[in-house]
């Protein structure tokens, strides 16, 4: 897709995904969520012994678009070692739902 800054939002994620706390199941998730001014958010996953009570690397990033002021998700990538893709789960979904128009790209990166 034309536009889209695939190799920014590439690195971010293996940012994001080195900084994830997943001390319990080893599952490092890194996102990277464009928003309507064109910024990039980077999310990692957070564990907590009282599962299921962390966060996931999607939600993070939204929430952190929310906080700098973006409003509407227009891109989203999601990156995880191992020779499988990732896809979001059904709460990260509902979010992206929540924030993305029915055509929004959703990337999913190994």
């Amino acid at each position: 897709m034309s536009g889209m800054p695939h190799q920014e939002a590439l690195a971010l994620c293996q940012r994001m995904m080195e900084r994830a706390h997943a001390p319990y199941s080893g599952f490092h998730v890194g996102a990277a969520v464009l928003d309507d001014h064109g910024d990039l958010h980077g999310g990692c996953n957070v564990e907590n012994a009282a599962y299921p009570l962390g966060s996931c690397a999607e939600a993070n990033g939204i929430a952190n678009m929310i906080a700098a002021g973006g409003r509407s998700v227009r891109a989203i990538w999601v990156m995880a070692k191992g020779q499988s893709l990732v896809t979001p789960c059904g709460g990260c979904r509902q979010k992206i739902r929540e924030f993305a128009s029915p055509d929004t790209p959703v990337f999913l990166c190994t």
